[in-house]
């Protein structure tokens, strides 16, 4: 066959569809679409891989115990930028890394994952969350995946378990990993071919990778180690609709066994797909996947074809057509003949995927499109992917497929291929070297595979050997690379063509053994894999080579006896002082060092040189494994590596090049492959017909002239002689004792040049059992070939089974029960599974999934998968029981676990062992009738501390003689009957009580001494987690359990919207509540609740949030208030009621809808809700056409707790909500295009006919139909104030009534009248916050400004409830100010019962008022024109004024913004990245203001405000962004208003409200007047002095100083007459300015003149000014020399500019670049150095001075600089390190405070310090938050120094933790404090007075 490169390159990167994403080197999805496994586009030249240049560029660790199965994905976003790394692993955490570098850039933990031990499958141990590989969608960056975690209570209670285990589907975007929409939960969808099948998440696995298709994303599901009642799925979900569209089981119809029994074994047909991880295949519109064994057998020995319909698809490769919507039906299918005997074995077809192979070069007559599996039966086939096969249409009833290669040896890890150079796919068996085939032809044209060769080294003999996949560089032939993952041996590579036989290897970097199945994936020129204990590798080349050469060299075709030429071009990247050579691999390619340049190479010169593949005098040596130069015609590679000195550093000193060309011969040359045809072993089994086995040979003319075939012989190890081969009349000829051919070319057959012809060979074992082996000798004019036929027969396997006892014997054969009886605590005992093989062949393990935890084997490889024993030998299993220790009188614990076995012995079958055992504590104290222990062990209880009553009261006899048992019958014997509870603690101390302990109290942690007690309980007076066990009488307060006809269900918390119980509040009797008499207040009602000690209140229903809580003790549950009417009992508490239902034991559902106290008849069917409320009936709405008719939120309450009234309650803030699903809530303020009324008088006519999921009673939509409703408009008339459109400190308000619209949303209203608004507040800790007086009003009337009006004779009110209000003098102790920027981050969020524009508290929240003690200014209510107040809080701050502000009546454009100048009304840009794309949406989008979008923006040139509610940064406007023409807003566009300041337009749809950073001038300000150091600002550029002042007639700028990060300083500059803002900086940089005069309106401003030349740059370490140090010119890399810190200014850039912004956001370097641009950092990157020449582009803001080149920087040193650093010490604190935060709650749990502006490492300590118990630790975190604690938690975890990396708001250097990381200091009285602690950093460090500068390496001088 000719060798046409070219041609060969270009076909196969058209054919390459798996990877055309915005980077041409991505791989977003597992390998390609077809998994073919062939990549051609991410750069790896062979010559490369394997040369010293190709290594291991970085690793990185991760979670303990996270393991990776799904593959990683490289990816480059839409906006550009790097390539990404995307990860997720078996803990559910998602990441991103640069692909580059590995440094992390997101992560997240989506859900908790599930747990490997509640399945009892060891496949995947640990946690199993997202193990399928996700795919990416280039088009919008959002990446898919299946994630497995729980739902608490879902099926079965508990949280956790099998049944309550879900399946989400996600889509994240990859640029921050946050959800593009809700998780959709999968869990009981339906499937499309039998509807009694149903998606059950917790016992299926999402194993192979994911492909997306259109819209469209499907997932296949398989079993877990064939446990549980499973079936094969797949599954598509539409992403644009997030909902399942189609379901597909793989065993479905009336042969299936089908029940709905969960834990069934086998109980829903099984036909798993997992394919070793591997993903659906696909070309076009079908999908092709392989199940493994199932139940159903449809197929019973008569054939079928695969288009019949068969629907018990197990064992099968299916074809499925994706058809409109993307729904999925059947189309093809091929079941092996033998599948039955398959299912028996275990041996599963779908241990690996499906491959498609290129139809460029894998086709022949009769097929266009080929398909290849294999499994663990040892068979891969070839079959025509247009017609898969059926089941049994072949010759004989056998398989009609392309091909069978019968290897007998298991295969997992699926097949790849390459499709250059002729055509060849491959296979790794387990424990077998890794086999290649090549593909031939018959001499009709039908392809045949043939075994071509094979690497020397072998896989690991375990199952997990990964797929193969084959890299080319650039598509080009000879540049094949095969690469391999190992769980033993790691990574491993070769060429991708084998040489006589042998594959060479490429030596790798040694990585770990690998996670299991896994294959590399590639980036540009890079390769990612994960190894067993979850660590990521990047291998590599430096991507700084010297030079740029031709590579690959390709030569062509080159006969033996002739010679080829090519020439090499190569381009120098940089200077380089010499080549000092080249070398070659192979001595017949020939290179000349005196061809290369000689001397001094600069950069950018271009050369060549010649290399001749010299082939004369070289003749044909047939020698297998020769060494270089192999003679024998084909393929030939080597690497060329040219050697260099270079000038620059940084730069790889050699580079590697491909030559490669087709080594053929003039004449006729024979090849016969392959050498050795292995038959394998044949099982002879009774009774049956001895089979055939067929394998090919392939005899080729690899020459360039006609070849005649002379004749055939064979002979044998016994027997010498030669037997010619003999003919017969059928066509059949003889090779051997055994062994035949059917198509055997005749002698005198001729070959022309390049043919080859495949021949069948057949094995029968015609003389029985024993070894049969043949020569087989084909002669030609173009030589002898030798090959070996070799193949064997026995009788069957037979597997013996047994498992050993306690006393050393064996149980029979059919028990599998594995009984370790009773065993001690802390006890290790062991048995032992047996497995004999006394059949007559080798028998193999097909399947073993051994137990996990308190049961696992001794040896892990113990009778593993694919473990082979001899006849007549033994393998063994040992089993320990390491019991878990107990202590005394612990339940007995049964432990339980299972070890799931098979053989290939067909009669064997699949064994589950039962392994079980007990684990019986040690018995003391007194024991009952029963001989058993009266006091059973409860647990280790934390002793509360600090004052607090002891978990058990009663201390009685300890000593030094005190035991548990003397306690305990103690206990017993102390009070008549006995306590109920016993308990030992310090040894030697003994108490008793019969409150039972508090649940927040046990600690299950570890041993414990001094503050824990143990105790233990009479069963006969205790039951654990009863709350209606009822101790002995106590001596306190009491919980009433039962009175009149209604009886106690526990301590209720108050609803989440509203109260718990909403139908009648009766009004307190004149001596106060009790349970009784509130019980009486509310006879005729379900329910009635006591809460707060004195409030009773009654209702039907318990309304949504309302749950009860999990302990009965009042001290954890809270409710814990005596009633006012008697100290006895308990009424109840802050948020909680003692909670009593009519008639009821049962539990209470806290998702029913609010019952009224009105005697309603009871309807009698469900009902659609009309108007109510506040809220108008629509009708039934259909969904809208292209997206929801509601989308203003989606569901923002659970699913289960959907009714009429609780969605209208979530969207209260909007104009319209829907119910629809029976289970959707949807609010917004628009119905959008598409959605309209459905005409209908009864639901069944309109399909708004599903009940809610909450209230059975009601209607909640249907099918894509909602049940409408809007709000009532309500006409306001208010007191309105206008915010002005500037973010400053402080706002001066002016009075103006006007007519307010109706507001869009509700408002929190602040200041009025006399009241100043405060905030929103907790409840008080042990009563209310306000106790003047409670409820001065109805409820039904109460607003803010009633409540207000009632108070007037208090100091304080506060609404609370909606419908509640307080007055009161003093806020009692407990009630705080509430974190929080929105009402629903305060919970603040109910709307007032008398206005529902306003927001009255919420549950267990006021919003609190203060009166006014003097007011000086005129303040007014906030506007109710629309703004959410609750979003944008307004500080309003009296001040007087001599002019009045004028306040803007409508919104305004923002035109005059400090700091900024406003460029117009601009377009976005349709095509192409975004107007602004360096940074997209920094702050929410309900917080978006043009001042707001500003400060976040903060270092970049230009800003704009888009959407009402998107912001965006850049540097520079990207075209075609343009100005819009127009004078009005309605001209522009620009028409939308802010979202967070709705007097303020934000932009509209597609149009940006444009803004630039302001020039920076170099005026100083200047005086004679006192001077006071005015600071840099701190966030945005900021003008010093907002008025033009005049010098000499001349207008001057105003001076600019952008800064981007606050530092301290307290100063404050006051300008008498005028109100001027403080503003905070930095000690180091300051800027003098005048104190003016009284009444003076200008100042003097004279301008810096300089008197240096316009040429001045100052010499290397010469000093400038404030202790900065010029060092010199740099060399820009990439990552940038400086990348710390930025910004840009094209008309204003100065030298000292840029090292005030620098200094200010605490960097020591600063380096000026182009004129214009600045750049901080402490070091400069690697390969930067200084000494360079180039710096000669004057500043743009100072033409006398030099700020650097074209990629060039003028680098400044700052030798005063202090960097940040860790606090070693405050006083005796002492730093204990960076600690992770606690998962549960905090770290350090005891007092707390934020500073936003001034935290410090001292404020915190002092505050710590100071507390009334001094706490001995103190952390600061998040910059801005102090803790403390007494001690710290046993299970602290702590991290690398450099988690803790945010600098305290109030000293910049200083570290203060980050998020989720605590710097902690420990009190250590000990401890010395230095004596230099008295600054605001007691750390001691230097200052960087050392200029950093290097000389470059190879050059005397700098290089130009």
């Amino acid at each position: 066959m000719r060798f046409l490169p070219s041609c060969l390159a270009t076909l196969a990167m058209a054919l390459y569809t798996g990877v055309a994403a915005a980077g041409p080197t991505d791989t977003y999805s597992d390998a390609d679409v077809m998994q073919s496994g062939y990549l051609p586009n991410h750069n790896m030249d062979p010559a490369v891989v394997d040369s010293a240049q190709f290594g291991q560029l970085w690793k990185v660790p991760f979670n303990a115990k996270e393991q990776f199965y799904a593959k990683p994905l490289t990816y480059t976003p839409l906006a550009g930028g790097p390539q990404l790394l995307f990860l997720a692993s078996s803990q559910n955490w998602i990441r991103t890394l640069d692909a580059k570098t590995g440094a992390p850039i997101n992560a997240r933990q989506v859900h908790t994952p599930f747990l490997q031990s509640d399945i009892g499958c060891t496949d995947i141990p640990g946690t199993i969350g997202i193990i399928g590989t996700p795919v990416i969608d280039p088009s919008s960056d959002i990446a898919y995946f299946f994630a497995k975690t729980y739902i608490p209570n879902f099926r079965t209670a508990g949280n956790t378990g099998p049944f309550n285990g879900v399946y989400y589907f996600h889509g994240v975007n990859v640029n921050n990993l946050q959800d593009v929409f809700p998780p959709v939960l999968v869990d009981g969808s339906v499937a499309d071919n039998d509807p009694r099948k149903y998606f059950i998440g917790g016992i299926v696995l999402q194993r192979p990778s994911l492909l997306q298709k259109g819209n469209v994303v499907y997932a296949a599901f398989g079993g877990h180690c064939d446990l549980f009642n499973y079936t094969g799925v797949v599954m598509g979900v539409d992403v644009t609709t997030q909902k399942v569209v189609t379901q597909f089981v793989t065993e479905a119809g009336p042969l299936v066994p089908q029940t709905n029994v969960w834990d069934m074994n086998a109980g829903g047909g099984q036909g798993g797909i997992w394919m070793a991880g591997m993903a659906l295949a696909s070309d076009g519109n079908r999908l092709f996947f392989v199940t493994g064994n199932g139940n159903g057998h449809q197929n019973n020995g008569s054939p079928a074809s695969g288009s019949s319909g068969c629907q018990t698809l197990g064992e099968a490769i299916v074809n499925l057509n994706i058809g409109a919507g993307g729904v999925l039906s059947l189309t093809d299918y091929f079941q092996p003949y033998d599948y039955q005997n398959m299912d028996a074995g275990d041996q599963d077809l779908g241990s690996g995927g499906v491959v498609l192979l290129d139809p460029g070069t894998f086709k022949g007559t009769g097929v266009s499109k080929m398909a290849v599996t294999c499994g663990k039966n040892g068979k891969i086939y070839i079959m025509n992917a247009n017609n898969l096969g059926g089941y049994r249409l072949g010759s004989g009833q056998t398989d009609n497929v392309i091909q069978t290669l019968a290897t007998n040896k298991a295969i997992f890890g699926g097949a790849g291929s390459y499709p250059l150079e002729g055509g060849y796919i491959y296979s790794t068996p387990v424990g077998y070297p890794t086999y290649v085939y090549k593909l031939g032809f018959s001499s009709s044209g039908v392809p045949i595979f043939s075994l071509a060769g094979q690497t020397a080294e072998v896989s690991a003999g375990r199952v997990g050997s990964g797929v193969p996949t084959i890299t080319s560089y650039k598509g080009q032939a000879g540049t094949g690379i095969l690469w391999m993952t190992d769980p033993d041996a790691g990574l491993r590579a070769w060429y991708a063509v084998p040489q006589n036989g042998a594959m060479k290897r490429i030596n790798l970097p040694q990585v770990n053994g690998l996670n299991k199945f896994q294959r590399p994936v590639f980036g540009d020129s890079r390769l990612y894999v994960t190894d067993g204990n979850g660590v990521l590798y990047c291998l590599g080349s430096p991507v700084n080579l010297p030079l740029n050469c031709t590579s690959p060299v390709q030569f062509g075709d080159v006969a033996l006896g002739s010679q080829g030429n090519q020439t090499v071009t190569c381009k120098a990247l940089i200077a380089l002082t010499a080549i000092t050579g080249m070398t070659v691999g192979d001595q017949h390619f020939v290179v000349k060092n005196s061809t290369l340049p000689q001397g001094p190479v600069a950069a950018g010169m271009v050369f060549t040189f010649p290399v001749t593949w010299d082939l004369r005098g070289v003749t044909v040596q047939d020698k297998q494994n020769a060494s270089y130069g192999n003679t024998s015609p084909g393929v030939k590679s080597t690497p060329l590596t040219i050697y260099t000195t270079n000038a620059v550093a940084g730069y790889s000193t050699l580079l590697p090049i491909s030559l490669s060309g087709n080594q053929v011969s003039s004449n006729p040359y024979l090849s016969v492959s392959p050498a050795t045809v292995d038959f394998g072993g044949i099982v002879l089994l009774p009774n049956q017909s001895v089979p055939t086995v067929t394998q090919p040979i392939v005899i080729q003319n690899a020459g360039l002239s006609p070849m005649t075939i002379l004749g055939y012989a064979y002979g044998d190890v016994d027997d010498p002689a030669l037997t010619n081969v003999t003919y017969y009349a059928n066509g059949s000829s003889v090779l051997g004792e055994g062994f035949t051919s059917t198509n055997l070319p005749a002698p005198n057959t001729v070959l022309q040049p390049g043919q080859q012809i495949s021949v069948d060979t057949s094995f029968t074992p015609i003389t029985g059992v024993g070894s049969y082996v043949s020569y087989l000798y084909t002669y030609s004019n173009g030589g002898v070939k030798e090959v070996t036929l070799e193949g064997s027969a026995s009788t069957a396997p037979i597997a013996n089974f047994s498992i050993s006892t306690s006393e050393g014997g064996w149980l029979p054969d059919a028990s599998l029960d594995m009984n370790f009886g009773s065993v001690a605590p802390g006890s290790t005992s062991s048995r032992t599974i047996r497995i004999c093989n006394v059949g007559g062949s080798v028998l193999k393990i097909s399947k073993s999934k051994p137990p996990n935890g308190a049961f696992h084997l001794d040896d892990p490889a113990a009778l593993h998968e694919e473990q082979e024993i001899a006849i007549g030998a033994c393998a063994y299993g040992p089993v320990l029981f390491v019991a878990p220790t107990a202590p005394y009188n612990a339940a007995d614990q049964v432990i339980t676990n299972t070890w799931t076995l098979n053989t290939d012995d067909l009669n064997f079958g699949v064994h589950v062992v039962n392994i079980f055992g007990t684990v019986v504590s040690k018995h003391v104290g007194p024991t009952n009738s029963s001989n058993l222990p009266v006091y059973t062990y409860l647990g280790c209880y934390h002793e509360p501390g600090n004052g607090a009553p002891r978990v058990l009261s009663k201390q009685v006899s300890g000593g030094a003689n005190n035991t548990n048992g003397n306690c305990q019958q103690t206990c017993l014997t102390n009070v008549p009957g006995g306590f109920a509870f016993a308990g030992t603690e310090y040894q030697v101390e003994c108490y008793c009580g019969n409150t039972p302990p508090a649940a927040s109290a046990l600690d299950a942690s570890g041993v414990h001494y001094g503050g824990y007690i143990s105790i233990y309980y009479d069963a006969t007076k205790y039951s654990p987690g009863d709350v209606t066990s009822t101790p002995p009488t106590p001596s306190g307060p009491i919980t009433v359990n039962r009175t009149g006809n209604y009886n106690y269900i526990g301590c209720y918390s108050e609803a989440t919207q509203g109260r718990a119980l909403t139908g009648l509040i009766p009004k307190a009797p004149a001596n106060g509540f009790t349970i009784e008499l509130c019980q009486a207040a509310c006879s005729g009602f379900t329910y009635f609740g006591m809460e707060y000690s004195n409030e009773c209140y009654c209702g039907n229903t318990i309304n949504a949030g309302s749950a009860a809580q999990a302990s009965s003790d009042p001290t954890v549950n809270n409710c814990n208030m005596l009633c006012t009417g008697n100290q006895t009992e308990y009424c109840g508490g802050g948020g909680r009621l003692n909670m009593y239902a009519l008639n009821s034991t049962a539990s209470v559902s806290s998702s029913t809808v609010t019952g009224t106290p009105s005697a309603t008849p009871t309807p009698t069917g469900p009902i659609t809700v009309g108007d109510f409320g506040m809220w108008h009936y629509l009708g039934c709405y259909s969904e809208a056409t292209n997206m929801r008719a509601l989308t203003g939120k989606a569901n923002p309450i659970p699913g289960a707790s959907v009714s009429v009234d609780t969605c209208a309650t979530a969207c209260a803030a909007y104009s319209y909500f829907g119910v629809e699903y029976s289970g959707e809530c949807y609010c917004g303020n628009v119905i959008n295009t598409g959605s309209a009324l459905v005409p209908g008088t009864s639901v069944d006519q309109t399909g708004c006919s599903m009940l809610c999921k909450a209230n059975a009673t009601e209607y909640c939509g249907g099918n894509n139909r909602l049940n409408m409703y809007s709000q009532v408009p309500v006409s306001v008339t208010s007191t309105t104030v206008a915010a002005t459109p500037t973010n400053t400190a402080a706002a001066t308000t002016t009075a103006t009534t006007t007519a307010a619209p109706t507001p869009t949303g509700p408002i929190t209203v602040g200041n009025f009248g006399i009241w100043s608004y405060l905030g929103c507040y907790s409840e008080a800790t042990g009563m209310r916050a306000l106790t003047g007086s409670a409820n001065p009003i109805p409820g039904a009337s109460v607003s803010v400004e009633a409540c207000g009006t009632a108070c007037a004779a208090f100091s304080y009110f506060g609404v609370e409830y909606s419908g509640e209000c307080y007055c009161g003098n003093v806020i009692n102790t407990g009630s705080a100010l509430v974190a929080g920027a929105t009402v629903d981050q305060t919970m603040c969020n109910m709307l007032c019962n008398g206005n529902a524009t306003e927001y009255c508290g919420g549950g267990n929240r006021l919003n609190m008022y203060q009166k006014n003690t003097a007011v000086t200014s005129t303040t007014a209510t906030p506007s109710a024109t629309g703004t959410d107040v609750s979003n944008t809080t307004i500080a309003s701050t009296t001040v007087a004024t001599t002019t009045a502000t004028p306040t803007p009546t409508a919104p305004i454009t923002v035109t005059q913004l400090t700091g900024y100048n406003y460029l117009g009304c601009y377009s976005e840009n349709t095509q192409g990245p975004r107007a602004l794309s360096d940074k997209a949406n920094p702050i929410p989008g309900l917080n978006v203001s043009v001042e707001n979008c500003a400060t976040a923006c903060a270092g970049y040139t230009y800003f704009g405000v888009e959407y009402s509610t998107e912001c965006y940064c850049g540097n520079t406007i990207n075209t075609p962004a343009a100005k819009v023409a127009g004078a009005t807003v309605a001209d522009t566009k620009c028409n939308m208003l802010c979202k967070a300041n709705a007097l303020e337009y934000c932009g509209g749809s597609s149009r940006l409200n444009m803004y630039q950073v302001a020039p920076v001038s170099t005026t100083t300000i200047a005086a004679t007047n006192t001077t006071t150091p005015v600071t840099v600002p701190t966030t945005t550029p900021v003008i010093v002095g907002t008025n033009t002042t005049t010098i000499a007639g001349t207008t001057t700028t105003p001076v600019v100083v952008p800064t981007t990060t606050p530092v301290v300083a307290n100063t404050t500059t006051s300008v008498i007459g005028t109100t001027t803002t403080p503003i905070t900086t930095t000690p180091i940089t300051t800027i003098p300015i005048t104190t003016l005069a009284p009444n003076t309106t200008t100042a003097t401003i004279v301008p810096t003149t300089s008197t240096t030349p316009a040429t001045f740059s100052p010499t290397p370490s010469q000093p400038v000014a404030n202790g900065w140090v010029y060092l010199g010119c740099a060399n820009e890399t990439n990552p940038r020399a400086l990348n710390q810190a930025t910004y840009s200014n094209a008309t204003s850039m100065t030298v000292e500019s840029c090292q005030a912004f620098c200094n200010t956001n605490n960097y020591g370097l600063a380096g000026l670049e182009f004129g214009k641009q600045c750049y901080c950092g402490n070091a400069l990157q690697t390969y930067s150095t200084i000494g360079f020449t180039g710096c000669n582009v004057a500043c743009s803001g100072n033409a006398s001075q030099i700020c650097g080149g074209s990629s060039r920087l003028s680098v400044y040193n700052l030798t005063t600089y202090i960097p940040p650093t860790t606090v070693k010490s405050v006083g005796t604190y002492v730093s204990q390190g960076c600690y992770k935060e606690a998962t549960a709650g905090r770290l350090l749990s005891g007092a707390t405070y934020t500073n936003k502006t001034g935290m410090t490492v001292e404020s915190c300590v002092a505050f710590c310090a100071g507390q009334k118990t001094p706490q001995a630790y103190a952390g600061v975190e998040y910059a801005q938050e102090c803790y403390c604690a007494a001690s710290l938690p046993t299970t602290a975890v702590t991290a690398d120094a450099s988690k803790c990396n945010m600098l305290c708001t109030g000293n910049k250097k200083e570290f203060c933790g980050a998020a989720g990381y605590l710097n902690v200091l420990f009190n250590d009285p000990s401890a010395v404090a230095p004596a230099t602690v008295t600054g605001a950093n007691a750390a001691t460090i230097s200052p960087n007075t050392a200029a950093p500068v290097a000389t470059p390496t190879g050059n005397a001088t700098a290089p130009a």
